[in-house]
């Protein structure tokens, strides 16, 4: 008999969701491509949400990389379970949520990281107006995505650093997306919850309070794709040229301030005068090269495989499969 929290962190695994369910729930971004779409290879995206996670995949659409390499780039929003479930289908190529593809490896799945783009987040911890800091949150509520998602990881690290117990102390609840959580808090059903950076500005101007960054916190996989293994053997020519537009991206953002703040400002509504501090701190979580530590990918890891029942043999350095990257890496020298 499991707990309640592991029961629900359980369900995560349970993929009988496919094809036909995502599609519905998917709500579907074709990047813009010049010429003739026939000429183009079609390839789905998908990622959790429109934010600075998933903006190298957004960028790489925007500045044409994708047209470059033959690609027409279609990014989904969906689910990160249904991620996972839609590349094992073949009806995604890429899932963007690293979390959901690193915790499907661990119990088996065959999928694999191929590029991760941060290896922390850039989440903020923000409250009621009335909360002043974390010794504030005990007995109250915050609100996540869901249990075992990034923003999990984030809340209990933060706490446990600030010496506040999450199975004691607070209530920890998953609620969805980032409007969602959004919503919630504003609306005051949660005292606190994880926001990304555009979020966070949104629940200011409502009049929350911002508490604190969780990112430093807490190391893990935040952004990045994810590709089955029969997609990594059968398809090999087609991620590596999915793979060259986004490692390209992957040097402009480093770069290129600009290219980045035209995408923040204009798509993320990052305010102009706020955009050099959130380039900053996305620069320390940032990966140049496109590889994350094993040891980083710990967290998800560890909590698939207790939620899961006899998991099969899977080391962390199963999780990833870095042979299309580094490829890519060595002929742009």
């Amino acid at each position: 008999m499991c707990s309640k929290g592991t029961c629900e962190r359980a369900d995560f695994f349970r993929f009988g969701l496919f094809a036909s369910a995502f599609l519905i729930c998917a709500l579907v971004v074709t990047v813009a491509s010049s010429g003739s779409a026939q000429s183009l290879k079609p390839m789905v995206f998908a990622v959790s949400t429109k934010d600075v996670s998933s903006s190298p995949i957004w960028i790489a659409g925007n500045l044409g990389h994708f047209r470059g390499e033959g690609i027409d780039a279609r990014i989904v929003i969906m689910r990160s379970d249904l991620q996972v479930a839609g590349v094992i289908s073949g009806d995604v190529d890429f899932a963007g949520s690293l979390s959901s593809v690193t915790k499907a490896a661990a119990v088996g799945i065959p999928i694999r990281i191929v590029v991760s783009f941060f290896n922390g987040s850039f989440f903020y911890l923000v409250a009621k107006p009335d909360i002043r800091n974390m010794e504030g949150l005990k007995g109250k509520v915050v609100a996540i995505s869901r249990y075992g998602s990034a923003t999990d990881f984030d809340a209990l690290a933060t706490l446990q650093h600030f010496g506040v117990d999450p199975s004691r102390d607070v209530k920890i609840i998953p609620v969805g997306g980032g409007g969602n959580r959004l919503a919630s808090l504003v609306s005051q059903r949660v005292d606190a919850a994880i926001l990304t950076i555009n979020e966070k500005l949104q629940a200011e101007r409502a009049g929350m309070r911002t508490l604190l960054s969780t990112g430093q916190y807490n190391r893990q996989p935040v952004g990045g794709l994810g590709a089955s293994i029969q997609k990594i053997r059968s398809s090999r020519d087609d991620l590596v040229r999915a793979m060259r537009a986004v490692y390209r991206t992957l040097v402009v953002m480093r770069k290129d301030r600009a290219a980045v703040r035209s995408f923040f400002e204009k798509e993320l509504a990052i305010n102009p005068e706020q955009f050099d501090d959130t380039y900053d701190a996305v620069m320390k979580v940032f990966l140049p090269n496109g590889e994350i530590d094993a040891k980083d990918l710990s967290d998800p890891y560890e909590d698939a495989r207790k939620a899961a029942t006899n998991p099969p043999p899977v080391s962390l350095n199963d999780l990833v499969d870095w042979s299309i990257l580094r490829e890519v890496r060595s002929s742009a020298k």
